[in-house]
């Protein structure tokens, strides 16, 4: 086309006039407007293009060197196009601003027609989007990154697996940071940075990579220092402690893997295969995602904690040779051991749901002083003895509460143990105990018979010389003395005698009394004086009054023991017995109880052998026992729910008490 043929445009359409109101559109829009002639020349450009261009004037002056457009047949091709369609719709292109640099721009093109509609130029509206494609990058880099987050995050949920979980972390943050290659390294117990996955690791690498130390390396120095360690260049960085010669590393980031409480949990490290820039958008997302499985490490630590707890306390609870059962406060069955179901001949699926009253007494109302109801409305642990009559079996029951962090009972806890033979064994060691004790008493009692065997002697031989002219007299002493030996026999019998425990009222001071009379001569031959100070108006006590002798003489018999062997040069020997009443429970014993204190100046017991005391066949006596009197004492002060305290005065000896419930108070 001639150039005459657009200056005939020109002037036929008034572009040069700066008056035309067209000039005036164009100079006014926030675009950059510049019209071209068919060769490219610039003829007219607006404020705004000559603002982003500068003095410009040929198109080639805005377009980068690799622009198609500069190639002469291309542009022509171009404008026959342009010609064909009279508009080209916007376009996205690199053009050349004013300073030489590279801009990203949009580019409406629209041909400008001479009077016989032949193409003489073209117009081109241009606008600068570097600004917008920079932000579209950002929030496609923020939307790859959350997509990352949003990926561990379900990662985190249908977590199935540590490994597993691993995994699909890595391969997320690898495929949104498009980095070559990555690991984890998970802490142990010892201290020591394990390798538990890789990906697109070669086996050299992995072999490695397999255990890093703390402070070692980049990995270790990172889980010290406990920050985002980056290198965007490692050709010449030393803290690279192993270089691993078969991986192309350029740049490679060590993210730790941080708890709640900012303890560092592992460390993952990412690779690149060149050198790479970290922004700072990166680097904060690397360290949010490494808090974010660190927190997710430990909840599934903790998680495989409670699951192995779990498992360990089923499987106890299943081992336990006693029975157990855990009981809602209703006093229903939620959940029985194999044990317990074996002792009533079923299985454990078919107690739960039924009351303990169903199990114990055959009974579907609870009974008025139902053991676990005691345990909830008291908070108490309970103890009860239950006689099983038709399988003839004694079963030893111990309930638990079970309380919540706010304080209410949410259930209760019941042990169940068959005690038959146990109780056999108690009553044969208690008979045996009894023997032994005769024996310890035989030379009292040939002292106790003795004197009033010869005062009747004596009497006797008098009455039959025919002396006395009062035979009234000596008989009346004779059967004072028959009756003295008589209640002594019966006193001796009741002691010795084997017989299931009977339950009575028991006025604990007579039995003090009664029991010292039988010791008396043992007491006396040992130079051993008693000191008694039994309380006035002593309550009774709900026991077995023979039993419970036995317990005042094994302790009296110890304490006699104890004091034999002390010098009567060193100290006098003291055995101090007193009797007292306790009508306000304490947090140790909460019921109204009595209290006997049995108290000796021997040597005392060993501090290494007072928890020692109550076992079976132990004893700190150097002169030999059988070391059940102990034993036996406890097991009976146990039946009759009270507790018995073994402990060394301040001074001399031992002091032991006794504490046992008033009648009618448990």
């Amino acid at each position: 086309m001639k150039k005459s043929s657009l200056e005939k445009v020109i002037k036929r359409q008034n572009l040069s006039d700066g008056k035309n109101p067209f000039i005036n559109i164009l100079h006014d829009l926030p675009d950059a407007v510049i019209l071209f002639d068919d060769g490219g020349a610039i003829f007219y450009a607006n404020p705004q293009a000559e603002n982003l261009f500068g003095a410009v004037k040929f198109m080639r002056d805005i377009l980068p060197a690799t622009s198609v457009l500069l190639d002469e047949a291309k542009f022509h091709k171009h404008l026959k196009n342009l010609e064909k369609y009279k508009r080209r719709d916007s376009f996205e292109t690199q053009i050349l601003n004013k300073n030489g640099e590279i801009i990203e721009a949009t580019v409406s093109e629209t041909a400008i027609l001479d009077q016989n509609g032949k193409l003489c130029g073209f117009s081109a509206v241009i606008k600068d989007i570097t600004q917008t494609k920079e932000s579209e990058k950002r929030i496609s880099r923020r939307d790859k990154q959350l997509f990352a987050l949003i990926d561990v995050a379900e990662a985190i949920t249908q977590m199935d697996g540590v490994e597993s979980f691993l995994q699909r972390t890595l391969d997320a943050v690898l495929r949104v940071t498009s980095l070559t290659s990555g690991c984890v390294h998970l802490l142990d117990e010892e201290e020591s940075l394990d390798l538990a996955v890789s990906q697109n690791l070669s086996g050299s690498a992995i072999e490695m990579l397999q255990r890093f130390e703390l402070g070692e390396g980049l990995i270790g120095s990172s889980a010290v220092l406990n920050e985002t360690l980056i290198v965007s260049d490692t050709t010449n960085d030393r803290r690279l402690a192993r270089p691993v010669s078969t991986e192309k590393i350029g740049s490679l980031a060590s993210v730790p893997l941080v708890g709640r409480e900012g303890i560092v949990r592992g460390i993952m490290t990412l690779f690149h295969s060149e050198p790479r820039i970290f922004t700072a958008h990166e680097s904060s997302m690397l360290t949010a995602i490494g808090k974010q499985v660190g927190v997710a490490l430990e909840q599934a630590r903790l998680l495989q904690q409670v699951t192995d707890s779990r498992r360990e306390w089923e499987e106890t609870f299943e081992a336990m040779t006693d029975g157990v059962s855990i009981h809602a406060p209703s006093g229903r069955i939620r959940r029985a051991n194999s044990s317990l179901a074996k002792m009533f001949g079923t299985n454990a699926e078919n107690l739960v749901g039924i009351r303990c009253c169903e199990l114990y007494h055959g009974s579907k109302k609870p009974r008025a002083n139902c053991t676990i109801m005691r345990t909830v409305t008291e908070r108490l642990p309970q103890r009860v003895e239950l006689h099983d009559e038709n399988l003839g079996r004694v079963l030893r029951v111990i309930t638990d509460p079970i309380i919540s962090e706010r304080g209410r009972i949410v259930g209760v806890v019941c042990t169940t143990r068959d005690v038959t033979d146990e109780k056999l064994i108690e009553r044969r060691l208690i008979q045996q105990e009894r023997i032994s004790a005769i024996g310890e008493i035989a030379a009292g009692i040939a002292h106790e018979v003795g004197t009033p065997l010869n005062i009747i002697s004596a009497n006797v031989e008098y009455l039959l010389r025919g002396k006395s002219q009062t035979p009234e007299e000596e008989l009346q002493a004779i059967k004072e003395q028959s009756s003295n030996i008589t209640n002594l026999v019966r006193q001796l019998l009741d002691f010795s005698r084997d017989r299931s425990p009977e339950f009575a009222p028991v006025n604990i001071n007579e039995l003090i009394e009664k029991t010292v009379g039988l010791l008396n001569h043992q007491l006396q031959k040992s130079e051993i004086k008693i000191h008694m100070n039994l309380a006035n108006y002593l309550p009774t006590v709900d026991g077995d009054p023979s039993q419970i002798q036995q317990i005042l003489f094994n302790l009296i018999t110890n304490a006699r023991q104890a004091m034999e062997v002390v010098p009567l040069s060193e100290r006098p020997r003291i055995l101090k017995i007193s009797t007292d009443s306790a009508l306000m429970p304490t947090e140790r014993f909460p019921h109204p109880h009595i209290v006997i204190k049995i108290s000796d100046n021997g040597r005392g017991i060993p501090d290494d052998a007072l928890p020692n005391v109550f076992n079976p066949f132990f004893t700190a006596n150097k002169e030999g026992g059988t070391g059940l009197g102990l034993a036996i004492s406890y097991r009976i002060v146990q039946r009759h729910s009270g507790i018995i305290i073994i402990e060394n005065n301040p001074n001399f000896g031992v002091l032991a008490k006794i504490k046992l419930p008033l009648q009618n108070t448990i």
